[in-house]
Order: structure tokens, then C-alpha cells, then sequence
């Protein structure tokens, strides 16, 4: 009996070591620091601006590993159609799986986005991957603070680490262009993760302060988990002077423009899904991809 007393005591803290190295593991600070580029614009700059045209994609593509079907022939068809759309910039939720990031990222190089940015953290990754047609001249994360519970496991919130990231690409004639993509906590059944939620724009509203004051554009893309009215988004919203641009309403998955004295036209907009043929029962994904066509503008 004590021989068995003393295995199982072993054994309790060999488990108690393993839980302990994963939750210090998940808790280190992520690869990219918070964003400091914060410099405003120069008069300077409007004169020599040039109207753009932009398409932008936002696709939560449900790369979990082992825990989604045919994740990895979804990916080569994601990877496939993504490409087709001949995107500008295109933000990614759940690209966990680094095989997975490296056939989108090779899929859209191959269409002249050049430039991609994952954003690591937590013990599985944020899963947040941008990739820029344009130069990226720097990158930030914020990590939220409030991020769910390392006991629910059947949500995996916690453990991916998720934030927001933060670049700034350069246009080709100069203008800096703020990119922001995240991932807010899933609601699940019944809005549980409301005030997680409410915690996590929360912690957002002084960031987004701080872009519309530099006086430049920016995107504001990803999977809100929430709608475009909700009381999440509506303070960011107006703080930040945001227009909704996917105006078809995505449920969840949302694209806002910004910036002070600048102009986001709409000229088309769309989304994208679709069924593996080999599994017609499996779609792409478990979210749709938003896209939008837009011309940046100074409205003088």
C-alpha cells in the first residue's frame, strides 16, 4: 500500500509540475511588444496623397489542430480561393497550424502580397496572420487581459493568447496606413463571455484613441465575435470615428475604416464560402470570408 501511496503521489505532482509549466508557459509575454508608433501626420502629407483603391479580406479560416475536419485539405482550398480574389490585405483568425500560415502566406506571394506578420503568443498562438500587398514598417500586439478561463479547455480561449495586433504598412505613395486584426472571446451558448467581452474592448478604447489621434487612416478587421451595434463595439466605434464597411453585416466577422479627414468608399463588397468536394458535408470553414473593394479618400 505505501509503495502504490508513493507512486500515485508521484504521479500527482509530476501533474501538478506539467499544468504548472503550462499555464507559466502560456502566460509569457508575446513575441511582438504593444505597438509605440504613434507619429502623427504631417501637414505635408495631404498634399502629396493619392487616392487608392484597396481590396481587403477578413477570414476566420478554423485551423485548430485536431479539432476541426479535413483542416488541412480546407486550408489548401482556402490558401486556393483566397488567392483568386487578388486581395490587398488579407486578416486571418485561427491560422494556428504553422503549415497552414506557410500555404497562405506562399498562395498570396504568388498574387504580389509579399509581406505577412504572424503575431505569437500564448501556449497555441493568437492564430492573427496579416498579410500586406504594401511594406510593413512596423507591428504591435496587445495582449488582452481578460481572456476566459485556463480551466475551459472545450473553449481554448485562455490558451491561445489572443489580442490584437497592430502594423502600419506604407501606400505606395507614401501614407502610413494603420492594420488592426483580431479575435475577441467566443460568446458560446447563452453570451457568457459577455463581460470578457465588454473587458476586452475595454481594454482596446485608449489604442484606438491613440490611432485616430496620429490623424491617419486605418482598418479595423477581424472575427468580433459580437455584431457591429453590440454595446462590445459601439464605444470603439465612436471613439474612434469607425464607418462599417462590409455594410451587408456579417454577423461577426466585421471591416471598419478610420482616420480623421479621410474617406472610405465603398465600391464593392462580397463574401466567400464554399463545401470540400470530397467532403461535401465540411465546409471551408466555419465562418464565411468578408471582403470589400474600397477607395481610400481625402474629402477636400
Amino acid at each position: 500500500m505505501k509503495r502504490w501511496l508513493r507512486r500515485l503521489a508521484r504521479g500527482l505532482i509530476g501533474c501538478t509540475l506539467v499544468i504548472i509549466g503550462l499555464l507559466a508557459w502560456n502566460l509569457r509575454p508575446p513575441a511582438v511588444g504593444e505597438p509605440t508608433d504613434f507619429a502623427p501626420k504631417a501637414a505635408s502629407a495631404d498634399s502629396s496623397f493619392t487616392p487608392v483603391r484597396l481590396r481587403v479580406v477578413t477570414w476566420n479560416v478554423w485551423g485548430l489542430l485536431w479539432l476541426t475536419p479535413h483542416r488541412a485539405e480546407r486550408l489548401q482550398r482556402v490558401a486556393k480561393e483566397v488567392a483568386a480574389l487578388k486581395p490587398d490585405i488579407v486578416a486571418f483568425q485561427e491560422a494556428f497550424v504553422k503549415a497552414d500560415r506557410e500555404q497562405l502566406i506562399t498562395a498570396l506571394r504568388g498574387v504580389g502580397l509579399d509581406h505577412s506578420r504572424y503575431f505569437q503568443s500564448g501556449l497555441v498562438g493568437s492564430g492573427l496572420l496579416l498579410v500586406s500587398r504594401f511594406p510593413m514598417e512596423s507591428e504591435g500586439f496587445i495582449r488582452y487581459t481578460s481572456n476566459g478561463y485556463p480551466h475551459a479547455l472545450t473553449h481554448g480561449d485562455w490558451w491561445a493568447g489572443k489580442g490584437l495586433s497592430l502594423s502600419i504598412v506604407s501606400l505606395p505613395d507614401g501614407t502610413r496606413l494603420y492594420l488592426a486584426n483580431t479575435h475577441l472571446h467566443a460568446r458560446y451558448k447563452g453570451n457568457r463571455y459577455h463581460t470578457t467581452q465588454l473587458a476586452q474592448s475595454g481594454q482596446l478604447l485608449p489604442w484606438v484613441k491613440r490611432v485616430h489621434t496620429t490623424g491617419w487612416p486605418a482598418l479595423w478587421i477581424g472575427d468580433w465575435n459580437t455584431p457591429a451595434t453590440s454595446d462590445v463595439l459601439v464605444p470603439l466605434v465612436e471613439a474612434g470615428s469607425w464607418h462599417l464597411l462590409n455594410t451587408e453585416k456579417s454577423r461577426i466577422d466585421h471591416l471598419f475604416g478610420s482616420g480623421p479627414s479621410w474617406e472610405w468608399q465603398v465600391i464593392a463588397q462580397g463574401k466567400l464560402k464554399g463545401h470540400l468536394e470530397a467532403a461535401p458535408e465540411v465546409p471551408w470553414s466555419d465562418h464565411e470570408a468578408c471582403w470589400v473593394d474600397v477607395e481610400l479618400r481625402r474629402p477636400w
